[in-house]
């Protein structure tokens, strides 16, 4: 081969290297070995298409993505739940995972808007709060809102079938690298819940029982392990909390087999909040149970 061919090649090969550098994320995230995975969570149930057709439409932008499924049984329009589900699940993905929840309480009125994490993940959801737990726990970078002309299919920001026509097809373009920052304005103004209803003294803490644990009636509470811990209780003592208007005494386990099958515990949970069981039984069926409610801790006194 002559200089002059060999010269042509090598410029070919810069040239179609530069071109692809130019293409990629101004987010900096790495696409090398594909697409970043998108995890998917909804209150849509799996008793109709609806799901499906939102993996169609991101398959649709890019084939062989990676789609987790977190769970479509999110109570109708719970907000708080798909916010705990969210917490939740980010510290079990990678940097770059394209977080998709899918429950609206006011179709057509919320805002939709993309969100990227102090971690490196993003959020394409409404602006409803199902955010909060997030922000808290890893940190927001930055926030924007959705154009109606921007990463839409079919009707857009029109349509009542988001999750489809606006953001499936915006999670799969940001799982495969395009530039997120273009999808819309910069905004500061994010809803988060108001969580007032946590407090903390020298006598009590006081939360909320914010959800139950599947079909077992566990209760989950938004009081936080560092939070009761800090209220000096070691495992083994024995807990007294008001569960609404009832009042139990509970021993703090490690683990359900601490005690013996249909007896009442309080622990940490894996989400590191306080919950409160019935080994081997429903505790929220046994004593009506019904969330939310208040929940309350009383201060161990030192001795």
């Amino acid at each position: 081969m002559c200089r002059y061919s060999v010269f042509i090649f090598f410029s070919l090969v810069l040239g179609a290297c530069s071109h692809l550098s130019s293409q990629q994320s101004s987010g900096g995230d790495s696409r090398i070995g594909g697409p970043a995975p998108i995890v998917l969570m909804s209150d849509f149930g799996s008793y109709d298409d609806g799901i499906g057709i939102c993996k169609g439409a991101m398959l649709k932008i890019q084939s062989g993505l990676t789609i987790v499924d977190i769970t479509h049984q999110i109570p109708a329009f719970s907000v708080k739940d798909a916010a705990r589900f969210l917490v939740n699940s980010t510290p079990h993905f990678p940097q770059g995972t394209v977080f998709v929840v899918l429950v609206e309480k006011n179709v057509g009125k919320t805002r939709a808007i993309v969100a990227k994490s102090k971690k490196g993940q993003y959020f394409v959801l409404s602006d409803n709060g199902a955010l909060t737990l997030v922000a808290e726990q890893d940190g927001i970078e930055k926030v924007r809102a959705i154009r109606g002309d921007f990463w839409v299919e079919g009707k857009g920001l029109d349509s009542t079938f988001l999750g489809r026509d606006v953001y499936a097809p915006i999670a799969a373009r940001i799982a495969r690298g395009d530039n997120w920052e273009v999808i819309g304005p910069e905004i500061s103004d994010v809803h988060l819940f108001d969580k007032k209803s946590r407090k903390f003294s020298e006598d009590h803490l006081i939360g909320d029982v914010i959800a139950l644990d599947g079909p077992f009636g566990n209760l989950i509470t938004d009081i936080t392990a560092a939070a009761f811990l800090n209220s000096r209780y070691f495992l083994g003592d024995k807990v007294k909390v008001i569960i609404g208007q009832k009042e139990f005494i509970l021993p703090f386990v490690k683990t359900f087999s601490d005690v013996p099958a249909n007896q009442n515990l309080i622990y940490i949970d894996s989400t590191e909040h306080v919950a409160v069981a019935i080994n081997e039984g429903n505790f929220a069926r046994r004593y009506k149970i019904k969330v939310p409610t208040k929940f309350t801790v009383i201060t161990k006194k030192e001795k």
